[in-house]
């Protein structure tokens, strides 16, 4: 009995995920940037950016439309200070995601890297951290090289143990780079806080497995 039980409870765990709450399709641009700021221009909007913040339709993989940024070198730039309810969802999850795209060479570029260099958080507790590692996403260059998209997912339930219970701020925080003659556009998509079993439906769903177990004997 107790193995089926032990059985039954890991299969709960392993299958079981709260579900995924999307943080950034920025289907409302150029109107509204989902509350994404720019970190090192002042902590402004990026819809009041529109020179660096813009829609596109290429790596659209929510939705019609993905975010165009235009960035040269190296910026603490894409942001995103959590309200109420996506700091719940936050401490609730373990993996922050986003999809990430350049487009196809034109012709004109020989090489160079367009990269999401540093994921930072900061968050009431824990402080300013990265929580991915240097260039944790890299694109490089070539002739003839296609458009590619790829999804970085960082799992950061180490530092999310460091954050005060019911925290005041949550931030995340793209530090972006281009160089080696890349061109400065990039797109990003369906960023998402997911992945860990939800308390209360673990337990509902333990408690019924139990009583079906007890049934059977």
């Amino acid at each position: 009995m107790n193995k089926w039980i032990a059985l039954v409870l890991a299969g709960l765990m392993l299958g079981v995920q709260a579900p995924a709450l999307v943080i950034g399709n920025w289907e409302s641009m150029p109107n509204s940037g989902d509350g994404w700021i720019d970190w090192g221009q002042g902590q402004v909007p990026i819809e009041t950016l529109p020179a660096k913040y813009s829609a596109s339709t290429i790596g659209a993989t929510l939705g019609s439309q993905s975010l165009r940024v235009d960035q040269s070198g190296w910026a603490q730039a894409l942001s995103i200070k959590l309200n109420a309810a996506q700091r719940a969802a936050f401490m609730s999850s373990s993996t922050f995601s986003i999809d990430m795209t350049v487009r196809a060479n034109d012709g004109t570029i020989s090489g160079g890297y367009t990269q999401i260099y540093m994921v930072y958080m900061n968050a009431q507790g824990a402080g300013w951290q990265s929580v991915s590692g240097a260039t944790p996403l890299n694109f490089y260059w070539w002739p003839g090289s296609p458009q590619r998209t790829q999804t970085l997912s960082v799992d950061y339930s180490a530092y999310r143990a460091q954050v005060t219970p019911n925290p005041g701020w949550v931030e995340i925080i793209l530090a972006l780079n281009t160089g080696g003659g890349a061109p400065t556009d990039m797109y990003f998509d369906n960023a998402q806080l997911t992945g860990v079993p939800e308390p209360a439906t673990l337990a509902l769903l333990a408690a019924g497995a139990l009583l079906s177990i007890r049934k059977r004997k």
